[in-house]
């Protein structure tokens, strides 16, 4: 979405409570970096993270304020002094943390407040009814998957899905690598590549994963597969640890992603994603948008917004939740037919740059901004 000439320059404050290496502060940081120039956008954080840095070399303005506690209130009353101060032209929170800051001092002081906290496909129990409570004092409430929006049953009048995502200039990084929609033979003796990508964290499905890998193991040569666990997070060694004999034959293998995961991504054959289907549900998974660019047939349970971004039998198959076996007779599959997997790669990368392209997403939030500030203008005008 372009700037006409005549509009003045707007500011946009957008808010986090960190800026780690996650989905969320990459989405974020996408789009921070890439508003129109009509928009001033600035970030306020309580935490920093591996964005900063990406941050500080762009116009994006960055204001930290970490917590020297876990119940430190300071950085929070200086957010709502800033948001008093300077009146922002839209606040649109991304944590519920700040949110709560937020919310109330926007409905006080009079400025449009998005609240973009809903970044699961289900609902969250923890804190459910205060976030509930806060979606009420916002003006609009985007989600990132229909099924987040379903869950937190936002009316249809003041929701909004605006999806994921994918920088095609992230796909410079896969240069040089093989590529799914060009399967490699494994006549040479090489194994099967699969690649699970994210947060080793109790909500995502690591253990149905390296159950599969067991499974498969068992029915042929160790040699056969490969399983590609990529991932930072508290379970980590506990998952090393369940996995040990596997990490000893050549089967598993842990890596850590650091900000760019598509190099290792990229050396794969199939893409999976498993969740915790009793705490948690995906929204719109960047690990699977990731998997979809390069070029990969995807694997991932029946959840949350999964199906929004993985057509069953199109761009890959969606397995039962917690279901080792039902994912190892897919991937054995997806081995066996390397014309199934070649096509299922390409549609898939079609569709993630068709249909959640980084212009769509920008032109979606501006669109927003631009309906908050004229229904702003409308209630000081009186107008009903």
């Amino acid at each position: 979405m372009e700037c006409l000439t005549e509009v003045v320059s707007r500011r946009v404050l957008l808010l986090t409570a960190t800026l780690a290496g996650g989905g969320l502060e990459r989405q974020l940081t996408l789009l921070a970096t890439h508003l129109p120039s009509c928009w001033q956008p600035a970030i306020w954080s309580s935490d920093g993270g591996p964005f900063v840095e990406v941050l500080r070399h762009s116009r994006v303005g960055l204001r930290i304020e970490r917590r020297r506690a876990r119940f430190d209130p300071l950085p929070f009353v200086s957010l709502a002094r800033l948001i008093v101060t300077t009146r922002p032209d839209v606040v649109h929170a991304w944590h519920w943390l700040p949110n709560a800051v937020a919310a109330p001092v926007c409905r006080l002081v009079g400025v449009p407040l998005v609240d973009g906290t809903i970044r699961m496909g289900r609902r969250n129990r923890k804190f459910g009814r205060p976030r509930r409570s806060l979606m009420y004092l916002a003006n609009v409430v985007v989600a990132n998957s229909q099924a987040g929006l379903q869950a937190w049953h936002v009316p249809p009048a003041r929701g909004r899905v605006v999806y994921n995502a994918f920088d095609p200039m992230r796909l410079e990084a896969l240069q040089g690598l093989p590529n799914a929609r060009a399967p490699r033979p494994l006549a040479d003796g090489r194994p099967f590549t699969v690649v699970m990508s994210g947060r080793m964290h109790p909500r995502k499905d690591h253990g149905s994963v390296i159950s599969a890998a067991r499974l498969l193991a068992s029915r042929s040569a160790p040699s056969a597969w490969r399983f590609l666990l990529i991932g930072d997070g508290p379970k980590r060694r506990e998952l090393q640890i369940q996995a040990a004999d596997l990490v000893t034959a050549g089967v598993v293998e842990f890596a850590s992603p650091g900000l760019e995961v598509l190099p290792l991504v990229g050396t794969a054959d199939v893409g999976v994603l498993m969740t915790n289907d009793a705490t948690h549900a995906e929204g719109c998974s960047n690990s699977i948008m990731e998997y979809m660019a390069s070029g990969l047939a995807v694997v991932c349970c029946d959840s949350g917004g999964n199906k929004e971004l993985v057509a069953d039998g199109v761009n890959g198959y969606l397995v039962r939740p917690g279901d080792a076996a039902d994912l190892a007779r897919r991937l054995e599959q997806l081995r066996a037919d390397p014309e199934a997997r070649s096509r299922m790669g390409a549609a898939g990368h079609a569709r993630v740059l068709r249909e959640f392209s980084l212009a769509r997403m920008i032109d979606a939030y501006v669109g927003i901004y631009d309906d908050c500030l004229g229904t702003t203008r409308d209630l000081l005008a009186g107008t009903p």
